[in-house]
């Protein structure tokens, strides 16, 4: 017998805004770079016969670099802040005044830009300023895309043009009218403020396998599109903030290689976790599951099995758990509550083992995060110099806030679980 999957109803857990978020991991890289910066041009001032007044040796350091790290990095923080801080709807004074002062902003931090990379440009040599253009390449399909939507027609005529097309489909086919207003409902997202504009896609409790499916695709999509922006993002500030003051350090320049490559290893994983915390918020996680829940999973049977009674597959069909197929690519048994996957089909397998069980991405997230805080905190442990004490305290202070934030969601969401999995074992 089919029945609805019942799920749990998370109670309402305070993340962080995304401009609080954005301001967070800009200040980190800030941090992570001075860090950087001190291990490669610390002194030794103590010393009675040192030549060095200061802790660093600040003459060996480009302002002028620093500066043009320091704004290539704050542009996710300059987008979130623009697009959240001076929103006036009505086009009146305070509108034309707001988007006057953001002009004002993005010029001067244009400007900026342009003088302090005129600036690096002139000072070093070619070889040396490709890489601070390498990652430009692998943003460029994201810019494309916002280039090719530039030039198009009046929002409000496109609009009229698409209804009377749908309008002709669904004269033509009446039975797709129940599946059309959920994907139309589906289409129309809730877009979250900040520079990132994800859309929250909203779940629908159906037994209808053609609505499971496309819903799963559409969540699929927006979770690879998700980490993509994690894997970017975390590689971005890890490759401005740590590595590129390695190239452009002097050749004379004598500094321990092992510790500098490790500090810009816990720069990668320190802003990858932060990142990926953030984007996969409990919240979205749980509306995964639940879709995971109404996906289901099939098993392949044995060859041996093949002449037990079935039941031919059917697309339009919902299956209940232990029902045996007969499907093109072999004999399949249903896992889950109930299935309305397609047997054979590896997306939907993976997509059901990563979100079926709602705590196994954070416990992934936790144990990456323990390892971590763990490593540093013993490191921390052996070290004797000022500098690495220092580069391993700030950023295991930053992995603190992740740990904590990941603990208190495991605790709140393995509460939650522990009452869907009892009401669905009752039913």
């Amino acid at each position: 017998m089919v029945v609805l999957p019942k799920h749990a109803q998370l109670p309402e857990i305070p993340g962080d805004g995304n401009l609080y978020f954005e301001s967070m991991l800009y200040i980190f890289g800030i941090i992570v770079m001075f860090l950087q910066y001190i291990n490669l041009y610390k002194t030794v001032w103590w010393l009675p016969h040192s030549h060095s007044n200061y802790a660093l040796n600040f003459y060996l350091i480009d302002p002028n670099l620093v500066s043009f790290l320091a704004i290539i990095m704050c542009r996710r923080v300059v987008a979130c802040f623009l697009q959240e801080t001076f929103v006036v709807k009505n086009k009146g004074i305070l509108y034309w005044i707001s988007m006057f002062l953001k002009c004002v902003i993005v010029l001067c931090i244009l400007a900026l830009f342009l003088y302090t990379g005129y600036q690096v440009v002139t000072k070093y040599s070619p070889l040396y300023c490709l890489f601070l253009t390498y990652s430009f390449g692998w943003d460029n399909k994201p810019r494309l895309r916002v280039l090719q939507t530039v030039h198009v027609k009046d929002p409000r005529q496109l609009e009229i043009e698409k209804e009377q097309a749908n309008a002709a489909v669904l004269a033509k086919c009446p039975s797709l009218h129940p599946a059309w207003r959920y994907l139309s409902s589906l289409a129309h997202m809730v877009q979250k403020k900040g520079p990132n504009r994800d859309p929250f896609i909203f779940h629908s409790c159906t037994l209808t396998p053609d609505i499971v499916r496309d819903e799963v695709e559409a969540m699929k999509q927006d979770f690879n599109s998700r980490m993509k922006q994690v894997l970017f993002n975390s590689t971005l500030t890890a490759f401005y903030m740590s590595f590129v003051p390695l190239c452009f350090a002097q050749n004379t320049l004598y500094y321990d290689t092992w510790w500098v490559g490790q500090h810009v290893s816990l720069t990668w994983l320190s802003s990858f976790l932060m990142l990926i915390c953030h984007f996969l918020s409990p919240r979205y996680l749980d509306l995964l599951h639940k879709c995971a829940l109404h996906l289901g999973r099939w098993q392949k049977v044995e060859g041996r099995h093949a002449h037990v009674p079935h039941n031919a597959w059917s697309e339009l069909q919902v299956w209940p758990q232990g029902a045996l197929v007969k499907h093109v690519r072999g004999l399949f048994k249903a896992e889950g509550i109930n299935v309305t996957a397609e047997p054979g089909n590896s997306s939907h397998g993976r997509f059901y083992f990563l979100f079926s069980k709602p705590l196994r991405v954070l416990h992934w997230l936790l144990i990456m995060t323990f390892m971590l805080v763990i490593y540093q905190f013993f490191r921390l442990l052996q070290c004797t110099e000022w500098s690495h004490i220092m580069s391993l305290a700030l950023i295991l202070f930053c992995n603190y806030y992740t740990l904590f934030k990941l603990m208190r969601d495991w605790i709140i969401m393995g509460k939650s679980y522990k009452e869907e999995d009892n009401m669905n074992s009752s039913s």
